[in-house]
C-alpha cells in the first residue's frame, strides 16, 4: 500500500558525527559556562531517522556529567514525523523538572529547534527490556516485570495531577515555534483514527464485529484524547526503548503527553504491539506486573485499584492497541493510516488491499514482511482473548471470543 505523505515543511539535510558534536559543545557551553569539549564519540541506535550518538564531557568543573547523549532529528517531509520533536523537547522539559524519584527518563540539558538537536544525560549501558525478556529464565522474568510494573506505576502516580505544568510548557513551546502548532492535532487525532481504521479493516475482512467490541473500541477513542485516569506516559513502549540499569529509564519521547494510564498496563501485556520481536506475557506475569504496578498507584487512583474496574479500562485499552495495530501494519504507518482516513469515503481500494493482511491461504501465500505483521496481530489479539476471559463479565467473555477468532484467522502453526 502507497502511504501517504501528509503536507510537510520540507526535509532537511543531515550533518555529519563532526558537526553535531560542534553544535552540542556551543550548546552546552551556553547552558553551563565554560568551554565544553565532546570526545570519544560513538554512534548509538536511533528511532527511525534519528542520528543518536554518545560522548564523553572533557573534564571541567562546569558541567558535571561525565558522558552526554546526542540526538538529531531530521525534517523528512512527513508531519507525523517532523512534529515529533516539539514533543519530546517538552516531555523532556516536563521530566527534568519532576523529582529524581519519579522522573522516568534522562535529563534534558540542551537543545535547538532549528538545528533538530537535542542533548540530554547518558542512561548508560543497561540492557534493554528486550534483550531482558529474551534471556531471563522463568524466575528471573517475575522480578523484572515486577520492576517494570513498579517504575510505571512511579511516573503514573508521581505525574498524575502535573497535567497543567506539561500544558503550560506545550503552549510556551507553541508561542515560540507556531510553525508546529497545527500538527500537534494531527499527532493526537492520528492515534485515535488508527482504531476507527481498524474495526473499517475488520468489517472489510468479512468479520461482524459483536456490540461489546464496538462499545470497547469507542471508549478507546475517547481515551486516547481523554480519560479519568490521566497521567505523564512516553506512550510508544517499545521494549527498546526501555533501559534497565541502576534503576528503569523510559527513552524517546516523541509521542509523550498525558493519556489515560490503562493504555500503558494494555501495551505491556499484549507484548507491546507494533514491536515485532518481543511476545506477549504469561498469564502469571500478568498479575505480578499488575500487582506491582497497583500498589504505586493506589493512593492516586483508588478506583484503579478495584479488580473488575481495572479489568475494564485495561480490555478496552486492549481493543484500542488490537485495532490500531491492525491500521498501522496494514497502512505501513501512522501517516499512511492518516492518509487513508483524509481520503473520506474513497477508501475501498485502500480497505481491500489492508484486508489482504487478513486473508485466509496457505503459509507460503505471504511475504515475510506479512508473516511478521500477521504474528503481530495474532499475539495482540490472542493476549487480548486471554485477559478477556478472567472478567467474568459477559461483555468480557464476548470481546474474548471475537479476539480470539480474528487471532485464529491470522495463526501460523506453531504459534503461542
Amino acid at each position: 500500500m502507497s502511504s501517504a505523505v501528509l503536507p510537510h515543511y520540507g526535509v532537511s539535510r543531515v550533518p555529519s558525527k563532526e558537526q553535531l558534536v560542534r553544535i552540542a559543545q556551543d550548546l552546552l557551553s551556553h547552558r553551563f559556562g565554560g568551554s565544553q569539549r565532546l570526545e570519544n564519540v560513538e554512534v548509538l541506535a536511533g528511532s527511525g531517522e534519528s542520528t543518536v550518538l554518545r560522548a564523553q564531557v572533557a573534564s571541567q568543573p562546569f558541567l558535571q556529567h561525565r558522558t552526554v547523549v546526542l540526538k538529531f532529528v531530521p525534517m523528512t517531509g512527513e508531519v507525523l514525523y517532523d512534529a515529533a520533536l516539539m514533543r519530546e523537547v517538552v516531555a523532556y522539559q516536563f521530566t527534568t523538572a519532576l523529582p529524581e524519584n519519579v522522573r522516568p527518563g534522562p535529563v534534558l540539558l540542551a537543545y535547538d529547534m532549528d538545528e533538530r538537536l537535542v542533548v540530554m544525560t547518558d542512561s548508560g549501558d543497561g540492557d534493554t527490556f528486550a534483550e531482558l525478556l529474551e534471556t531471563a529464565k522463568q524466575d528471573t522474568r517475575g522480578h523484572i516485570l515486577r520492576n517494570l510494573g513498579s517504575s510505571l506505576g512511579r511516573m503514573h502516580a508521581g505525574t498524575a495531577e502535573r497535567e497543567k505544568e506539561f500544558d503550560i510548557l506545550t503552549s510556551r513551546m507553541l508561542k515560540q515555534h507556531p510553525q508546529f502548532s497545527e500538527n500537534q492535532g494531527v499527532r493526537d487525532a492520528a492515534l485515535e483514527k488508527s482504531i476507527l481504521l481498524g474495526e473499517q479493516i475488520l468489517e472489510h475482512s468479512g468479520f461482524v464485529l459483536p456490540q461489546a467490541f464496538r462499545d470497547a473500541a469507542q471508549i478507546a477513542r475517547k481515551r486516547v484524547l481523554g480519560g479519568s485516569a490521566r497521567a505523564f506516559t512516553p506512550f510508544d513502549l517499545s521494549p527498546d526503548n526501555i533501559i534497565v540499569s541502576d534503576r528503569t529509564h523510559f527513552l524517546d519521547y516523541e509521542w509523550a503527553g498525558f493519556r489515560d494510564v490503562s493504555f500503558d498496563i494494555a501495551c505491556v501485556i499484549a507484548g507491546f504491539p507494533q514491536f515485532v520481536f518481543t511476545h506477549p506475557i504469561t498469564d502469571d506475569e500478568v498479575e505480578t506486573f499488575i500487582s506491582a504496578w497497583k500498589r504505586e498507584i493506589k493512593s492516586v487512583f483508588p478506583k484503579l485499584a478495584e479488580p473488575e474496574y481495572l479489568h475494564g479500562r485495561v480490555l478496552a485499552a486492549l481493543v484500542g492497541w488490537g485495532l490500531s495495530t491492525l491500521a498501522t501494519m496494514a497502512a505501513g504507518n501512522l501517516s499512511g493510516v492518516v492518509g487513508m482516513l483524509e481520503k473520506g469515503d474513497d477508501i475501498t481500494g485502500d480497505l481491500e488491499h489492508a484486508a489482504r493482511l487478513l486473508r485466509v491461504g496457505a503459509a507460503d501465500s505471504f511475504t515475510e514482511d506479512e508473516i511478521l505483521a500477521r504474528r503481530d496481530i495474532f499475539e495482540t489479539f490472542e493476549a487480548m482473548s486471554r485477559y478477556g476471559t478472567y472478567g467474568g463479565a459477559a461483555s468480557s467473555i464476548q470481546i474474548a471470543e471475537f479476539a480470539r477468532s480474528i487471532a485464529q484467522r491470522v495463526e501460523k502453526p506453531g504459534w503461542k
